[in-house]
């Protein structure tokens, strides 16, 4: 079954999702880690160092600190799973990455821009 822009609705809800997932720049920050690492696992604390360190002003006070990684504990990676990006177990703060799944997201998202601008 196709909705109204032509797409599947099952597609249609990945795409949506990965709309939302990729709006905010933490979470694009986050998902461009996960393309350019190695590594299929990560911790929670790898992320907040890694977001920290990119961070445009300096995030030197540890309250500063803690304030990215509760935002990344509570909304950018529970969004980031939710979207099927990344899978993410809350208790242990461990994310499991998978490059292809994320490649396949970002490539179907960049279709849908595509098709928009062939309108």
């Amino acid at each position: 079954m196709t909705d109204w822009n032509g797409a599947g609705s099952e597609d249609s809800n990945l795409i949506d999702s990965s709309f939302i997932a990729l709006s905010d720049p933490y979470r694009r920050s986050l998902c461009r880690y996960a393309m350019r690492t190695e590594a299929t696992r990560v911790t929670h604390e790898e992320l907040v160092d890694y977001v920290v360190e990119r961070t445009p002003e300096p995030v030197a006070a540890d309250a500063d600190r803690r304030t990215v990684a509760i935002k990344l504990r509570h909304v950018h990676l529970p969004k980031l799973a939710e979207a099927g990006l990344i899978e993410y177990d809350h208790q242990s703060g461990v994310v499991r990455v998978d490059r292809a799944t994320i490649a396949d997201r970002l490539e179907r998202t960049r279709a849908t821009i595509a098709d928009l601008q062939d309108v």
